[in-house]
């Protein structure tokens, strides 16, 4: 028994002893919850790092991708390798993933730290989202020919320079037509093989080559309007139109890198005729064929068969041309940062393209692109945009005169036979006479042909405010 001093209420003078039993097991316990409740509000306090892993439906790592804490709203995006790290408040709580293309995912933690997400892509393509000139529609309610690409299949092509090649393929109805590879060559578009169609680009009409230089990176979607669907457009789009939306910025601020480096050769390619004596002994054939006799003795198809004589030795122009230029590379690169609030909406790409040419290392193209789309809400209802797009293209090949150095070169490996040589005297210094000499690669070259560059400086600019009037919808 123990006794603790108690005030009496309402006389504060006065003071009595009272007896106050005490059990040690109930101490005990009142102490014990005590404890637990300070333990858990001081463990409740700290923050638990989450790593994690986001991966798609073929476990591909998915860049970018934004991950929530659902209570406190903090959240990061996964990494280059699709790696993420989030300090969240509670072990049990719930994160909210979400990424442009897939469906928005939660996941419950139940006190894991190291998780791997896996997020399903979005096909509901009824839902999709459709311009279809001055506007846009769900494709659920379409009853129009009209057919899209986005992004996201842009993205994974690195085939060539321009917009087409990376387009062909992806669209019902649109056929491409390309009638050289000289680096920086684009392809001519049709709708249903009418003709070349009217191209908008953000609402602004503009021709072929300015579509095929924009960078994709840049292409949010591509609509193609075919038959009345493009009759908003007028006469131009009489052939159809190809409607080209650039993109946005979206979410939380972020930088993104895409580059690639690609090595191009021919794929196949007729070989001609490398050794003098098979060269001759065929051309003697062909004069029996022909007319029963031949000047070509066999003395003379002996020497060409040895090989070592001036005049019977064999040249190889095949590899002369082509196989000594090896792989010709290609690369690209391209940096933006974009990210959304409730004010200020950015998205600003830089690109850089670079292209050479497996028939000599003179041909080569260079195009740099900036795009620029920022819009801000200065005041309630009045919302002002600017786009700027831009780009500076360089080609370059040998000046030839009066002809075609393209051609030249890719006729010279069929034309030339193995009895003809490059240079006189096989000396470098001098070239040599082989009749047909616009033909000789020797001469196709900045050095003894002259350099020619055509560079092409565009720069488009967009600027608009739209007002919402107070009680007018």
């Amino acid at each position: 028994m123990r006794r603790i001093l108690f005030r009496r209420q309402g006389h504060p003078a006065r003071l009595q002893w009272l007896p106050y039993k005490v059990h040690s097991k109930k101490a005990l316990l009142i102490f014990s919850v005590i404890f637990s409740l300070l333990f858990s509000v001081s463990a409740f306090a700290q923050k638990i790092q989450i790593t994690g892993t986001v991966v798609g439906d073929n476990n591909e790592t998915l860049i970018g991708v934004t991950v929530k804490d659902k209570a406190s709203q903090s959240g990061t995006s996964t990494d280059a390798n699709g790696k993420f790290n989030l300090s969240v408040s509670n072990a049990n709580g719930v994160l909210v993933v979400s990424y442009i293309g897939y469906k928005t995912k939660e996941v419950a933690l139940n006190g894991q730290t190291s998780i791997k997400i896996q997020l399903t892509a979005n096909n509901s393509s009824l839902q999709e989202v459709v311009v279809t000139g001055y506007g846009t529609q769900k494709r659920e309610s379409l009853t129009a020919a009209i057919s899209s690409t986005t992004s996201k299949d842009l993205d994974r092509v690195h085939g060539g320079s321009t917009v087409s090649s990376a387009l062909a393929g992806k669209i019902a109805g649109l056929t491409f037509k390309q009638s050289e590879g000289r680096p920086g060559a684009s392809a001519s578009i049709q709708i249903r093989n009418m003709g070349s169609p009217l191209f908008v680009i953000d609402g602004i009409q503009t021709d072929e080559g300015q579509f095929n230089n924009i960078s994709p990176n840049d292409v949010e979607s591509i609509s193609i309007l075919k038959d009345a669907s493009a009759a908003i457009y007028g006469m131009r789009a009489a052939n159809g139109v190809v409607v080209v939306t650039t993109k946005k910025g979206s979410g939380e601020s972020r930088i993104n890198v895409d580059a690639y480096l690609g090595y191009q050769k021919f794929y196949r390619f007729p070989r001609a005729q490398s050794n003098s004596y098979n060269y001759m002994m065929y051309k003697a054939e062909a004069n029996v064929n022909d007319a029963g006799t031949t000047p070509i003795t066999q003395s003379e198809l002996d020497k060409y068969k040895v090989g070592t004589a001036p005049g019977y030795q064999s040249f190889d122009w095949n590899k002369f041309i082509i196989d000594d230029n090896g792989n010709a590379p290609q690369n690209s690169i391209n940096i933006n940062f974009q990210g959304a609030s409730d004010k200020v909406n950015y998205y600003v790409s830089a690109s850089n393209v670079y292209q050479t040419f497996n028939l000599g290392k003179e041909f080569n193209f260079q195009r740099s692109n900036i795009q620029s789309n920022i819009s801000a809400k200065l005041a309630t209802g009045l919302t002002v945009r600017m786009e700027i797009n831009g780009r500076v293209e360089d080609r370059e090949n040998p000046g030839v005169p009066g002809g075609d150095d393209y051609d030249d070169e890719r006729y010279a490996v069929q034309r030339n036979t193995p009895l003809e040589r490059p240079y006189a005297n096989d000396n470098p210094d001098y070239l040599g006479d082989i009749v047909h000499n616009q033909t000789n690669y020797a001469f196709l070259n900045n050095k003894l042909s002259g350099h020619q560059s055509d560079i092409w400086r565009i720069l488009n600019t967009k600027m608009q405010a739209d007002y919402q009037i107070p009680g007018i919808k």
